[in-house]
């Protein structure tokens, strides 16, 4: 294991939906601003990396809510750095409430990339001594494959703005969650809560480009809805394979 890192939160009105109701995309921007928080504190923050011509990328993540937290609701949030295998960083997050108890648990898979060549960079002996690990991981390390959508029920498309894209020059990780959810008819959205996600970004993709969004809906056992996405360029290039889990409110 490497080094850890925590920091507080407030839920402020920007962060949540019409139920005063945490948003998913909220949580993954507290998640990414906690793992840059960390960088920063270690001396190795985007301006540094910038200077390295590389930056950190999400590979994957997977998020569980176990309850979601309201506006005005106080956070304790804490990241560790699990450990590295050659271009593979782990990362392991926990988000409690003011009672000590945890409503969020996730971890990511990312990547460091090489910022003029646009491709993955094997991980440098300067960022293991910044996060503290010791050597590659020792255990086998698989990539998590996500199901592959054959059918769909729901398509959609979506122009890409200047306000989607981030530092990293491509568009932000939480839009590919919110191309997702607008796919989606009402009765599920003001319905079900999405209560957990999946997601793997094969490629990236910039302003000005169009994406195609596809989606199929499963009813599960009891209250619970699968949703199946998968989304891609107009020219049908593969960017990213996401699953959502919801519940009945």
């Amino acid at each position: 294991m490497g080094k850890s890192y925590s920091k507080e939160y407030e839920l402020h009105y920007y962060d949540v939906d019409s139920n005063l109701r945490c948003t998913m995309s909220t949580i993954i921007n507290i998640l990414s601003d906690i793992g840059t928080k960390q960088s920063e504190e270690l001396g190795s923050g985007m301006e540094s990396l910038l200077e390295n011509n590389m930056t950190w990328v999400f590979y994957n993540y997977h998020v569980k809510v176990f309850r979601h937290p309201m506006y005005g609701e106080k956070l304790s949030v804490k990241t560790e750095a699990v450990g590295f295998k050659k271009f593979y960083a782990l990362r392991n997050y926990e988000i409690k409430d003011s009672s000590g108890n945890i409503v969020v648990s996730a971890n990511a898979i990312f990547l460091l990339v090489n910022l003029e060549k646009r491709r993955m960079m094997r991980i440098p002996q300067e960022q293991y001594n910044v996060y503290g690990v010791d050597g590659d991981m020792k255990e086998e390390f698989k990539l998590p494959r996500l199901e592959k959508i054959d059918e769909y029920k729901y398509q959609r498309n979506f122009k890409i703005r200047y306000t989607d894209i981030d530092f990293n020059k491509h568009v932000n990780n939480t839009k590919y969650i919110d191309w997702a959810v607008e796919t989606l008819p009402e009765d599920i959205v003001n319905n079900y809560v999405l209560s957990e996600v999946k997601v793997t970004f094969e490629k990236e993709c910039k302003y000005g480009e169009e994406v195609k969004v596809f989606t199929d809906v499963r009813v599960e056992e009891g209250d619970e809805i699968v949703t199946i996405h998968k989304i891609e360029t107009v020219d049908g290039k593969e960017l990213t394979r996401l699953i959502g889990r919801w519940n009945k409110c």
